[in-house]
């Protein structure tokens, strides 16, 4: 226990900010992965991390050599494993840190064009055909977009259209909007559970008002029945609007610049 007590005596103020330093690390990378589907394995990696730090302090304070240099050695070896078992989770995490609202005050955002979902929803409307559009802002959809059906592909009339075709077997879930890009097409959306809500909505409206809830997101909605288009966007439900209402709004949630405009 002496011992013990003798190492951490050693410790410098240098030494204390390391470990603060190595610390803040560990939690930032957790932060990041902590939507991933590898989150549990990550976890498990850190407590055998832990524990190997844990016998490291033992080892040398009992004067284990060997030990001690081997587990200073293997610690290359555990950051190469970690690589390797989460370049995906990185990948995807970084890429998410990196369109960070923080970031976007010195970038200039990429203007957003409605016009292609405004071609496509109106045509629906006219031939009847449902369909659920959600436009991420600041709040991610990650959540959503990971069990939908993968596009990332560029926005037009004709591909959503082909999306919400009855004999497709994405129609009857959500397409996400994601930095101007269709990010993925079949996804599931919380479902409002307001009870004030008229008994004639569907599911398509009362998942566009759940996820308008629970995120900052847009939601536009093509009922199959009436074929009447509503906007759905912090929580409320604004139904009948037609293209130019529709452009107006869209432009103003996702701020476009309407001084813009020829």
């Amino acid at each position: 226990m002496d011992r013990l007590i003798s190492v951490f005596q050693t410790l410098t103020s240098r030494d204390l900010v390391d470990i603060l330093a190595v610390s803040l690390v560990f939690y930032a990378i957790l932060m990041l992965l902590r939507e991933s589907r590898s989150f549990t394995a990550l976890r498990g990696l850190v407590a055998l991390l832990v524990f190997g730090v844990l016998v490291w302090v033992f080892a040398r304070v009992g004067g284990l050599v060997a030990t001690t240099r081997l587990l200073q050695e293997s610690m290359t070896l555990i950051v190469i494993v970690f690589v390797i078992l989460f370049q995906n989770e990185l990948k995807k995490s970084l890429t998410d840190f990196g369109q960070a609202s923080v970031f976007r005050l010195f970038l200039q955002p990429e203007r957003f064009e409605p016009e292609e979902i405004i071609k496509a929803v109106v045509r629906m409307s006219e031939r009847r055909i449902g369909a659920l559009i959600a436009i991420e802002r600041r709040d991610s959809l990650r959540p959503y977009i990971e069990v939908g059906t993968a596009l990332d592909a560029a926005v037009s009339a004709e591909l959503l259209r082909t999306v919400f075709a009855l004999q497709t077997p994405l129609h009857d879930g959500a397409v996400i909007i994601r930095n101007n890009r269709i990010a993925a097409a079949g996804c599931l959306l919380p479902l409002s559970e307001n009870p004030k809500l008229p008994k004639d909505l569907g599911t398509r409206h009362r998942a566009a008002l759940g996820l308008t809830e629970e995120t900052d997101a847009v939601a536009i909605v093509c009922s199959e029945e009436t074929g009447i288009i509503s906007l759905a966007h912090d929580g409320v439900l604004e139904r009948n609007e037609t293209a130019e209402s529709l452009r107006q709004k869209l432009k103003k949630l996702l701020q476009y610049d309407l001084d813009d405009e020829d």
